[in-house]
């Protein structure tokens, strides 16, 4: 089942496949241009022909199409099926690469694209079942989430809450590099 939501609010779901009848080339081209592509999942952005039908659409509708691997590959079979399943699992937003997955212990570091139609990504710190961070940025520049990772290696969990806290005030670049300096000791 395809989901189609658009800007404005309106969603519904269709058994129509925006992907049925394109040849593996055509699906590996739109899945490199998405609007988005995580964890086998991918946004594809659809003409307003596609709207959902109980809501006019306006100039300003941004129309998408949330599809899963088994949609992605509908038709496919062998080598063509697992080639489109491999382009699902680079995750990207606005042609954007994502930073990969980083675990230390039992804490979780990831990049998600966000629920939103503005590019936007999420940032997510877990530790098991506990949020420590989950913040939302425009844009997703690979070195924060290795920043997030150093400052929870030298200052700890408690680093990472106060970033947390921070970040949807002053950035969350501006937070880790000031949570780093608030909890380094200087030297005279």
């Amino acid at each position: 089942m395809v989901t189609i939501s658009c800007s404005c609010g309106a969603a519904s779901t269709t058994r129509r496949n925006p992907l049925r009848g394109l040849t593996v080339d055509e699906r590996a081209a739109l899945i490199r241009s998405a609007f988005s592509v995580h964890a086998g999942f991918l946004a594809v952005e659809l003409d307003g022909s596609w709207h959902p039908a109980h809501v006019e659409p306006t100039e300003a509708c941004f129309v998408l199409a949330d599809l899963d691997a088994i949609d992605a590959t509908d038709g496919l079979t062998g080598e063509d099926a697992r080639g489109i399943r491999a382009l699902l699992e680079q995750s990207h937003v606005g042609g954007l690469s994502l930073p990969v997955e980083a675990q230390v212990g039992s804490v979780r570091f990831r990049v998600t694209p966000a629920d939103d139609f503005m590019g936007y990504v999420t940032y997510l710190v877990h530790d098991g079942p506990t949020t420590l961070l989950e913040v939302g940025v425009p844009r997703s520049e690979p070195h924060v989430l290795a920043e997030l990772v150093d400052l929870f290696r030298s200052h700890g969990r408690a680093a990472v809450v106060q970033v947390d806290g921070l970040a949807p005030r002053i950035g969350l670049g501006a937070a880790i590099e000031g949570v780093r300096r608030a909890r380094t000791a200087s030297v005279a």
